[in-house]
């Protein structure tokens, strides 16, 4: 048994991490907030995104690491906690994202390739007040009109297309058709890092997206605005400038002088708040963190609402919780005042283990409440193993205090090495399988590391401070009979 110093250095430790455990779950948040829970336990929505080349080419792990993390930044923007990106196979990516309220929005804003392309739009033809379930109508007949255009058989060309709200409310849709160059004179490249802002009109107060160019993207802009005033100037009509993200439209003002500053804004005035807040906001996120290398098609998409997510939380506490104390009951009933101190421990054990899934944060999902509940069975199973040795020397008809000492000493080694082994499976388990396992991996090993401090040297500082302060504890109260006592063989040579 260690001496009466070394007993009291770990419990006040246990104290001491007792203490900073509850200011981390209970004083530094409300309890509500301060557990992160992951997508099946709280809502939320997963998808699998596949990525490829413009044209149908192959993708290289490289791109798909670059893309990853760049929807890594647009989620984080979004501050959504605890996303989980992650490249799978050479062309997919698999997203987690836990407690959105809007899906959809959330998927188009990670999926969106986000390519902006600022065009001189050779020409352009308008359809105003079109009802939506004729719209795919009148593009059809746009595209036929514009490709029998000069301006589309002289060279390399391609007509995309605007659509929006009618201006002023009016009923119907706005449908406009451009014809383009078939690369943009200018890309999103000239963009400032983080030079996308949502503000409103200095003029009209309309909600805007303003973009601040680089040197050298005000420059191109400057001349691309000259060429498109100096080119409409003999028709006596002012040139367009087409705005274009992923190859649809957003904006196409008109230049009537160039534009000098690197200063541009996109704008909706159709609406009278300008832009919607939710398109603005998404439009800023993805030009400020950048055009992704490669296209993304969402190929799979999975919705975990909240009332579900709630269930399954309820559910796995419920089982958590049960399996717990049914644990604590069997060490009380078969142990006694061992099983008594083993109960302490394996309460000590829960709340410091809460309190390092607070810090780290670690995400609780299902998986992960499995995890936590095997390692309780270990932790509980590590006491056991002493226990049992203990029983054995008392029943050798040797004294608690002897029996104690030897118990641990014979025990930690059976303890160590299961412990070892399991630890290293989980580590297999985290570098070989999908994010769900991977949760369940890092809390056993979390569990199993906590584990062998509270059921190994609490449970014997425990037991040693009892000892020194002359508390005998008879055959009976560690759960051996006195009919057994005498009646054990010699310890066989291992």
């Amino acid at each position: 048994m260690g001496s009466r110093r070394n007993n009291l250095i770990i419990l006040g430790l246990v104290v001491v991490l007792l203490g900073v455990a509850t200011y981390l779950i209970f004083i530094r948040q409300p309890v509500t907030e301060s557990t992160q829970l992951g997508l099946d336990l709280q809502g939320g929505v997963s998808a699998q995104l596949k990525g490829t080349q413009t044209g149908g080419g192959k993708v290289t792990r490289e791109e798909m690491e670059l893309a990853s993390n760049l929807i890594r930044q647009r989620i984080d923007r979004l501050g959504v906690a605890e996303p989980d990106v992650r490249v799978q196979g050479q062309d997919q990516i698999t997203v987690q994202i836990p407690g959105v309220e809007n899906p959809e929005e959330v998927i188009d804003i990670i999926g969106s390739t986000a390519q902006l392309g600022f065009y001189r739009v050779l020409d352009s033809e308008i359809q105003q007040g079109i009802p939506q379930d004729e719209v795919q109508d009148a593009r059809t007949e746009i595209e036929e009109d514009l490709k029998d255009d000069d301006a589309f058989q002289d060279g390399d060309a391609k007509v995309l297309f605007e659509e929006s709200p009618m201006p002023g409310g009016g009923g119907g849709t706005y449908v406009a058709g451009y014809v383009l160059n078939e690369t943009p004179d200018m890309t999103g490249d000239a963009i400032q890092q983080d030079g996308a802002t949502v503000e409103p009109n200095p003029t009209t107060g309309k909600r805007q997206v303003s973009i601040q160019l680089t040197g050298d993207g005000g420059r191109q802009f400057g001349d691309l605005t000259q060429e498109i005033v100096s080119e409409a100037a003999p028709t006596g009509q002012p040139g367009l400038l087409a705005i274009s993200l992923d190859e649809d439209v957003i904006s196409a003002p008109q230049v009537t002088e160039p534009i000098i500053g690197g200063q541009v804004s996109i704008s909706n005035d159709g609406l009278p708040e300008g832009l919607p807040e939710d398109e603005a906001t998404q439009l800023e996120t993805v030009l400020n963190t950048g055009a992704l290398p490669v296209s993304m098609e969402v190929v799979a998409q999975n919705t975990v609402g909240p009332t579900l997510g709630t269930a399954s939380l309820r559910s796995g506490l419920t089982a958590g919780l049960v399996g717990f104390a049914l644990v604590l009951v069997l060490l009380l009933v078969i142990y006694r005042a061992l099983g008594l101190v083993a109960d302490l421990a394996l309460l000590i054990y829960g709340f410091l283990l809460w309190g390092i899934i607070v810090a780290v944060p670690v995400t609780m999902t299902l998986p992960g409440i499995a995890g936590i509940v095997l390692s309780v069975g270990i932790a509980a199973d590590a006491n056991i193993v002493i226990f049992e040795r203990i029983k054995e020397e008392i029943r050798r008809g040797k004294t608690s205090r002897t029996a104690i000492a030897a118990g641990y000493e014979k025990g930690f080694r059976a303890i160590l090495d299961g412990n070892a082994t399991t630890i290293i499976t989980a580590f297999i388990l985290f570098a070989l399988s999908s994010s769900t396992v991977r949760g369940f991996a890092v809390l056993l090993v979390i569990g199993v590391v906590v584990s062998m401090f509270t059921a190994v040297l609490v449970t014997r500082a425990l037991l040693g401070l009892l000892s020194d302060r002359g508390v005998h504890l008879p055959p009976g109260m560690m759960g051996v009979s006195k009919k057994s006592i005498g009646q054990q063989q010699p310890e066989r040579v291992r």
